[in-house]
């Protein structure tokens, strides 16, 4: 019988099961891709017009630490939660959120990206 060294025998089952492991894992790319949704692209521009007009100094402050956080939230799909973030800061500056009234603009927001 033939004798392995060890570390041959590792790097040969990490070759070998190397494609089984990139498969099963989800990529990075994949698990940070920013969504499409209204509220994670058409609400923080709303905000962001809204900060642009505002005047309070401070009320502007802390709409900044929303806005990032909402960002943030986007980032790993949290939409409904980004969300509040979002109408949390719109009403700290006393501006009403603009919602799409077309159905076709509800319905593309809310689809489902491909893939999942």
């Amino acid at each position: 019988m033939k004798n392995f060294s060890l570390s041959a025998l590792l790097t040969t089952a990490s070759f070998a099961l190397a494609p089984l492991a990139m498969l099963a894992m989800p990529t990075v790319a994949h698990a940070q891709a920013p969504s499409g949704d209204y509220r994670c692209t058409e609400l923080p521009a709303q905000v962001r017009a809204a900060v642009a007009a505002s005047t309070d100094p401070a009320a502007v402050q802390r709409v900044q630490r929303l806005i990032a956080n909402g960002r943030n939230l986007c980032n790993v799909r949290a939409e409904g939660e980004a969300a509040r973030q979002y109408r949390s800061a719109l009403r700290i500056l006393g501006t009403a959120e603009v919602r799409p009234t077309d159905a076709r603009q509800i319905a593309d927001s809310n689809a489902a990206p491909a893939g999942n």
